[in-house]
């Protein structure tokens, strides 16, 4: 049982109403109570993270497990262990995230993942940190992975303050937005 009861769905603005009918996740039923400009903002936020033209999926997948690990989100777990494998990583690849054996990756990887829990821990990564990852990756999917790691902490904190439930089921695909086929 959550610490704050989902908002009354019938209560809630059209546009609201409609994002929670494409994605009826706890987190985003919980969400709801947000204003409805922010709650669509953090909407715009989540789908455009999820176009592989914005993160490569693995990348953007590596990046959303080292944060939930770090957060102890078994909630975020539970839907992007899966995602991770839809993305490409391997068991392997997911069982060296878990255990933070990054030097099994490959160096891309093995930079996402260094870089992420140095930001996530220490707030600013060191220069090496820094230097490894834009020694792979542009400084524009730089600053993505950076506005990866701050929606899926806020999404991390926003499921621990809440309480919210695991979903019985983990998504299958992240939605790309309002005009993704499968949303």
């Amino acid at each position: 049982m959550p610490r704050i009861p989902y908002p009354d769905v019938s209560t809630l603005p059209e546009t609201v109403r409609k994002m929670l009918e494409g994605t009826p996740l706890n987190v985003v039923r919980i969400g709801a109570h947000a204003s409805p400009e922010l709650f669509q903002a953090q909407g715009q936020l989540g789908w455009a993270i999820a176009k592989p033209e914005v993160l490569d999926p693995r990348i953007r997948e590596t990046v959303i497990l080292c944060v939930a690990y770090l957060s102890g989100s078994t909630y975020e777990l539970h839907h992007h262990i899966p995602l991770g494998k839809a993305a490409g990583l391997t068991d392997a690849e997911l069982l060296a995230i878990a255990a933070k054996d990054y030097d099994s990756l490959d160096p891309l990887l093995g930079a996402v993942a260094r870089f992420t829990d140095e930001v996530v821990i220490q707030i600013s990564p060191s220069d090496a940190a820094m230097d490894a990852l834009r020694a792979q990756v542009s400084d524009r999917i730089l600053v993505n992975i950076l506005l990866t790691i701050g929606c899926y902490m806020s999404i991390a904190r926003l499921i621990a303050a809440t309480g919210i439930e695991i979903d019985d089921h983990p998504l299958q695909h992240l939605s790309s937005g309002m005009d993704d086929p499968s949303h």
